[in-house]
């Protein structure tokens, strides 16, 4: 099956449409001008030439009455040979009233009969101007009436030759094609230097588009004017600015809750409610255990030290199951999951990042002991069940955080713990019973509740055997 390959369609760049639109209205504007002028021109140089031949002729008709009268055909010669010195006259007729000729420009027609031009016929009562194509040239004859005393004499023939205005319109239409072709070359110019000039804000504001695109929210341009352009560069400067305090708090809070759960909160910021709301979480703590007498016998550096590497486990370890810092405890950590972002799976989420932690500080107190230093362990408690979260505190200091009963029992869990040992209570087993190895620690009392609970400790993934 063959497969019709389209041409891919021309793009242009902002400057070259603008280049070419205002090109094709200077040329527009430009040439129809010109025509309108040259129109006029054509119109004023042929009316100039009727006037100038028909001057020709009356004059030479008011000089040929008396001659014709009297039938001086020297002096009708006469006047026919002066007006033929005009470059611009074809030809002169004198003829009677029975249409003899009786001068010419011609002597040898002078005595024959009247001939007139094809269509042309002989003159009349009033003087009459016709305009036909002899060969290659335009001639306008002019036939006059002669008459004495309301007495009919003839007539005058007069062929007007328009070489001298059809060269004056070629001149005149030459200059004129040459002041249009320098006026659009000046359109031109400027049209390109306009276009330039309106289009080199707007490449700017695209190349700093694809430099916040690439993450670059620091990017700051120039306002050079106070029109449209530069109100759109002020409104890109602002938006640049807000992108980049938004980034900033974003990086901010990635250090409590890992950047995949920050990228869905912005999505829909609206729908992720930060209000306090009742929800399903689990609530997970960890800390260090005999870190008191550790802290007694270390100096201060390599006590931040520890605190340091261990807060760093927690976290990354947290932040790999979309799980949320909630907050630093000394030498513990308190984490959500299921908060803000909701997780159907939030225990079992927990419970994974707790072996996690779990082997994180076994591998970091194995690299102790190498290093000559006293190992660590930790001890994890994990509880769920339904709490309310949202922001807490007051307007000049607030907090992402959970409150309820399930918080707590974690956190008791966690006093209960052995070194590398993770409890998890009742209603969380059930949650979790079938994706873990679990074995219960029977009922426990536990401080804060009046009965005796059910604890489990989680041994690993996995059913067991």
């Amino acid at each position: 099956m063959l497969t019709r390959v389209l041409p891919r369609r021309l793009r242009l760049s902002l400057k070259v449409k603008l280049s070419l639109l205002i090109t094709t209205l200077v040329v527009l504007a430009v040439g129809l001008v010109g025509l309108f002028l040259l129109r006029q021109q054509q119109r004023g140089l042929a009316d100039e030439m009727t006037k100038r031949g028909l001057t020709i002729a009356q004059n030479l008709a008011a000089g040929a009455k008396s001659s014709l009268v009297t039938n001086d055909q020297l002096s009708l010669n006469v006047l026919v040979k002066d007006a033929m010195k005009d470059p611009d006259v074809a030809y002169v007729v004198i003829a009677d009233q029975d249409g003899k000729v009786q001068a010419h420009s011609d002597v040898v027609m002078v005595g024959t009969a009247l001939e007139r031009p094809a269509g042309l016929g002989p003159v009349g009562d009033a003087l009459a101007i016709h305009h036909y194509r002899a060969g290659h040239e335009e001639i306008v004859d002019f036939a006059v009436p002669l008459s004495f005393s309301s007495v009919s004499l003839g007539g005058l023939y007069l062929g007007f030759s328009q070489r001298s205005f059809t060269a004056a319109l070629r001149q005149t239409r030459n200059q004129a094609l040459a002041i249009t072709c320098v006026m659009v070359l000046i359109g031109v110019s400027g049209a390109v230097a306009l276009a330039t000039l309106l289009s080199r804000p707007i490449f700017r504001l695209v190349m700093a588009t694809r430099r916040i695109a690439a993450g670059d929210f620091k990017v700051s341009l120039p306002v050079t004017s106070r029109d449209e352009i530069g109100v759109l560069t002020s409104a890109f400067n602002q938006m640049a600015r807000s992108l980049h305090e938004k980034e900033m708090i974003k990086h901010a809070f990635t250090r409590y809750v890992a950047r995949e759960v920050v990228d869905e909160i912005l999505k829909d910021p609206e729908h992720h409610v930060l209000t306090g709301e009742r929800r399903q979480v689990t609530a997970l703590f960890c800390d260090l255990r005999g870190f008191t007498s550790l802290s007694e016998q270390l100096p201060p550096e390599e006590v931040v030290l520890l605190l340091n590497q261990f807060y760093t486990l927690m976290i990354e370890t947290t932040f790999k199951n979309d799980g949320t810092l909630d907050k630093f405890l000394g030498d513990g950590v308190m984490c959500i999951f299921g908060a803000p972002i909701p997780h159907p799976d939030h225990a079992l989420r927990a419970v994974r990042t707790a072996l996690a932690m779990q082997e994180a500080m076994r591998a970091l107190s194995a690299r102790r002991v190498e290093e000559g230093r006293d190992p660590i362990a930790a001890g994890v408690g994990v509880s769920a069940g339904e709490v309310v979260a949202g922001t807490v505190g007051t307007e000049d200091r607030m907090e992402y955080t959970v409150i309820g009963d399930s918080v707590n029992l974690a956190a008791r869990l966690v006093s209960h713990a052995e070194p590398g040992q993770i409890l998890i209570s009742s209603p969380t087993h059930d949650q979790v019973r079938d994706e873990i190895d679990a074995r219960s620690l029977g009922r426990l009392r536990i401080k804060g509740k009046e009965e005796e609970i059910e604890v489990f400790e989680v041994v690993g993934l996995g059913i067991p055997a």
